[in-house]
């Protein structure tokens, strides 16, 4: 049997063919996004009078996301005796955004800084553990913020709550589901009847301790938790700065975090790279809740998708530049 990190850096045809599959329906609701817009010249000269300050604006928030993830990311790389430069870990998640934005391939960007780690600092386990809580944490600030500003939109008795009220279940879903992760750890994978206690089975069991145990040390979780929620702020500022370039100004900034939160999820959805389609839907239901018309709110979405794509391409260059190498010889040492 082949090895995980052997299956991660191989994808064979099945794996590709499903790729395509996948970039082939994400293109296909993005085109039925426009081909249902009734004025699409409408949907073009919107895009083309963005505010070009505001664009720019929405960039810098991005690349400051990134750089407050970075710090997330090495908080748990800390708690579980990864210890790498600044410099390298900030290098992996230009490249890691690189990847999840362009080669959506067998291994993705999370998988890629983990496969990096694990080889040179010798366990995947391990640094599988320290993406996840990466990304755990960053739901988790998710969660936090949506549900705050759920609850501050309803208790003001505000219209348009039907995103506000969708916001809220799914925080509080999200809170619960983490909350059990961090109460049960390993005991969720039961007693080895279908998660086998060697083999891949046995390397999920390690990470899953890893997470259990990085997830609750006091230090990672404070810098965690509060870089997690640091980010999503700044994913709230790049949303906010995109709706003011294209004169979308009605809608709060607590409005706004419903928005975050619901089109965040759908770039999970597996059909489609990145959510890729499926994002751009939400944002079109979701700002037209609030009014925004589809010609409108299709070209925030667009915008949107653009601003991601071109900074995630500043991680190619980084990677031509630099490479994406780990050394296993230069390390930073633990400060008590």
């Amino acid at each position: 049997m082949a090895s995980l990190e052997q299956e991660l850096e191989k994808p064979g045809k099945g794996a590709l063919f499903k790729l395509l599959i996948r970039i082939g329906i994400g293109l296909l609701v993005v085109a039925i996004l426009i081909w249902r817009t009734p004025d699409r010249h409408k949907l073009a000269t919107t895009l083309t009078h963005a505010h070009v300050g505001w664009v720019v604006a929405a960039g810098v928030a991005i690349f400051a996301g990134i750089f407050a993830s970075t710090l997330r990311w090495k908080a748990y790389l800390y708690a579980l005796e990864i210890y790498l430069p600044f410099p390298t870990v900030l290098r992996l998640y230009f490249v890691g955004t690189f990847f999840n934005a362009f080669l959506p391939s067998g291994i993705g960007g999370d998988a890629y800084k983990a496969v990096r780690i694990g080889k040179a600092r010798g366990g995947m386990p391990s640094a599988f553990a320290s993406v996840f809580l990466d990304r755990f944490a960053g739901f988790i600030g998710l969660s936090g913020l949506g549900l705050l500003g759920a609850l501050i939109t309803l208790a003001a008795h505000q219209k348009h709550l039907k995103v506000a009220l969708i916001s809220a279940v799914l925080c509080a879903g999200m809170l619960s589901a983490a909350a059990i992760l961090l109460i049960w750890g390993e005991r969720l994978l039961g007693r080895g009847r279908v998660i086998k206690e060697h083999g891949i089975g046995g390397k999920l069991r390690e990470a899953v301790r890893a997470i259990h145990a990085a997830g609750r040390h006091p230090q990672a979780a404070a810098r965690g938790y509060l870089f997690g929620v640091v980010f999503q702020i700044l994913v709230l500022t790049y949303n906010v700065c995109v709706g003011r370039a294209l004169g979308i100004t009605h809608i709060s900034i607590v409005q706004m975090t419903g928005i975050v939160v619901i089109t965040s999820l759908a770039t999970i959805i597996p059909l489609s790279p990145g959510g890729l389609g499926f994002r751009e839907t939400a944002y079109v239901w979701a700002l037209g809740t609030f009014g925004v018309v589809h010609s409108q709110g299709l070209a925030f979405a667009l915008l949107v998708l653009i601003v991601l794509l071109l900074t995630s391409a500043v991680g190619g260059l980084v990677y031509v530049i630099a490479g994406g190498d780990v050394p296993a010889d230069v390390e930073e040492a633990p400060v008590d």
